[in-house]
């Protein structure tokens, strides 16, 4: 598939990581997006660098202002320590500055990647994959986790990384300045340690909860939104708005119980920091008074100590966030595993479909246990048109499904000049397939790049004369923009029926030499339905029609009719032999037509 963005953001191939759960795991998978970055990554470290030895600078120089300049009385001394003093607060300062902003860079660009291949990757997946995973579910993967795995590189990486710099630093300082006060402080980092794996081990099945709390939301919102007008109509705000209350409820208590460990922990690093000030002041007075170490060494370790604390609480808040991202990590790349859709053969090119379409024994099921269609055995000829008629839940748009390669059937085959479906190149087989589906969907952008699906090749001539030949060319014209209208949200600028014709000229626009119509006038009105029955005779000639039909107008002009019942053919002939038949294409006609016309 053929990517087109901005150059920065550049999608390399994943590594080939077995997800365990490790966060090592993650941070190979990830790190493949953000490699391409490692200049402005390895520049914003420098930056860390710098920042932190700066940092680590001040209470040294305090020191020496203290135990060299003040104590001696040394005025100049002591400007100059100032000065040096200032200089580094300002490098802090400025070597902040830069390694966010570098870092902010290298986080989006890295995160734009993750999301293009994610995205891709959505595009390429079965539509089994989306019958088991809502839209507000993937969106949520998409959109949302990609972003908290941006501020893993972008965010976390640094403060840990900074704050073991810090810790060091600091650590070897003191070793120097005084041993005995740095085992003091020594002693009481193994309590943080063990607190904070305990943390982790705690929180991990919370932080994967929480997504999927956030995932559950966002689907509710989505298709509620979606369903909006029935749910308004059949009077059920109540039942979704308590629904939302319980999801929002659920949510609540997880985040609850994360932010009670996390809480837990600062509590923890804020008594250390108390008991470390007090056992520095404390043993660090009398070891002064006793001439074992200088005022401004016991000023260094107060500093250091609160310091070091600040980096164990900002690592407790990392871990927090890593939780998070650890979270959404497994989620992105769960769904980046999912096998996509085999493309099959190799392409040949555009297919020349020359005699017919074989269904031979096909047995399907979508959950592996209830089959939908079971021995379904029919051939479609070439130039021959065939209704595809039933009651709901036959089997009929299960038929179109596999014709069209969404699905593969468990048993049986599909043959298309005496080939299997399964071995010809997807792209090559619906290149000369038409399809209208039932629920008619269009993307924003103008009605001419909707007609020719965004293929810029495809001249806007053959579009007009496309919508001509289906009638909504008059529609289109009547907007003074014509056909650089651009469509609002799902086409609500034109009627349902006016759609319903533009999905008929997106469908010819390409001249197919197979015609699948799902349902594709069950929407429509009987004026709007006339429009279209004036110039389906005269499109169809020549082409091969397989139509899921309940309209009457419709099926009378197939050249066969095919009753799929309870996933078996179980009639097959014209409209009127099946009628004289007696049997349930007549018991059908009767329900829907006689008793719908009486």
């Amino acid at each position: 598939m053929e990517a087109v963005f901005h150059p920065d953001y550049e999608v390399p191939e994943e590594a080939e990581v077995k997800l365990t759960g490790r966060a090592s795991d993650y941070v190979r998978r990830l790190w493949p997006f953000f490699r391409p970055h490692l200049k402005l990554i390895a520049a914003a470290g420098a930056m860390l660098v710098v920042s932190t030895v700066l940092g680590l600078a001040g209470p040294v120089l305090m020191k020496r202002a203290i135990d060299m300049n003040i104590a001696r009385g040394d005025l100049r001394g002591l400007g100059f320590t100032t000065l040096v003093w200032i200089l580094a607060q300002l490098g802090v300062v400025g070597a902040t500055y830069l390694q966010n902003v570098w870092l902010a860079i290298a986080g989006e660009r890295g995160a734009a990647g993750l999301k293009q291949r994610l995205f891709e990757h959505a595009l390429s997946l079965p539509m089994r994959f989306f019958d088991t995973n809502p839209v507000g579910r993937l969106v949520s993967r998409v959109e949302s986790d990609t972003e908290a795995l941006k501020m893993l590189f972008a965010g976390t990486s640094v403060v840990l990384l900074q704050s073991a710099l810090a810790i060091i630093g600091m650590s070897v300082v003191m070793v120097i300045a005084s041993w005995r006060l740095y085992l003091l402080v020594l002693v009481l980092l193994p309590p943080f340690v063990l607190a904070f794996r305990a943390f982790q081990r705690r929180v991990r099945p919370l932080y994967h909860d929480i997504r999927r709390n956030v995932a559950d939301l966002n689907s509710l919102v989505s298709e509620s939104l979606k369903g909006l007008p029935v749910i308004q109509v059949f009077g059920q705000e109540g039942w979704f708005a308590r629904r939302m209350d319980n999801l929002n409820r659920v949510k609540f208590g997880n985040e609850m119980r994360v932010m009670t460990l996390w809480y837990a922990v600062w509590v923890l690093v804020d008594f250390g920091e108390v008991i470390g000030i007090a056992l520095v002041l404390g043993f660090g007075s009398v070891w002064a008074v006793k001439g074992m170490l200088t005022i401004g060494t016991l000023f260094l370790f107060v500093a250091y100590v609160t310091r070091l604390f600040a980096p164990l609480r900002q690592i407790s808040d990392q871990i927090n966030v890593m939780q998070r991202a650890f979270a959404s990590a497994e989620r992105v790349f769960r769904m980046m595993d999912e096998e996509p859709e085999p493309d099959g053969g190799p392409s040949a090119g555009r297919l020349r479909f020359q005699r017919e379409i074989a269904l031979a024994g096909l047995g399907f099921s979508y959950d592996g246990e209830s089959r939908v269609l079971n021995n379904v055995n029919l051939v479609i000829r070439r130039g021959e048109k065939v209704a595809l008629v039933g009651e709901t839940g036959g089997g009929k748009t299960t038929i179109v499904s596999l014709l069209l390669r969404f699905y593969t059937a468990q048993t049986g085959t599909v043959l298309v000049d005496g080939r299997p479906l399964a071995g010809l190149n997807k792209h090559d087989l619906r290149s000369v397939i038409g399809f209208v589906p039932q629920d008619v969907m269009l993307f924003p952008g103008t009605v001419l790049d909707n007609l020719r699906m965004l293929d810029e090749s495809v001249p806007a001539e053959r579009v007009m004369a496309a919508a001509r030949r289906v009638r909504v060319h008059d529609a289109i014209m009547r907007f003074p923009e014509g056909y650089a209208t651009n469509l609002i949200e799902r086409g609500a600028n034109f009627s349902l029926g006016e759609r319903q014709l533009l999905a008929f000229a997106r469908a010819l626009v390409f001249d197919p030499d197979i015609l699948i119509l799902d349902e594709a006038t069950s929407s429509i009105d009987p004026q709007t339905e006339q429009l279209i029955q004036q110039g389906l005779e005269e499109l169809l000639k020549g082409r091969t029609a397989i139509i899921v039909a309940h309209r009457l107008a419709t099926i009378r002009m197939v050249d066969r009719v095919v009753v799929v019942h309870k996933g078996r053919i179980a009639e097959e002939g014209t409209h009127e032999e099946l009628l004289a038949r007696a049997g349930i294409y007549s018991r059908l006609y009767r329900l829907q037509y006689v008793a719908g016309n009486g």
